[in-house]
């Protein structure tokens, strides 16, 4: 990318930079949202909730 710093960027050279910074912001996303699951999957206190849950529900559905 050596380019002379007075120029002026193309059209294409803009919508390439464009589709970089979208694609680095979903990769941005994707990694937030698998860092907020992780973070969940170890989380005691929604561990223990989920658990409860599920404790829950299988007695709904054994009739107790």
């Amino acid at each position: 990318m050596s380019q002379d710093h007075g120029a002026q960027p193309t059209p294409a050279q803009i919508a390439e930079v464009q589709a970089a910074l979208f694609n680095l912001r979903d990769g941005l996303m994707n990694l937030k949202m698998s860092l907020i699951e992780l973070a969940c999957m170890t989380d005691d206190n929604v561990q223990r909730h989920a658990q409860t849950e599920a404790d829950s529900l299988l007695r709904r559905l054994r009739g107790c």
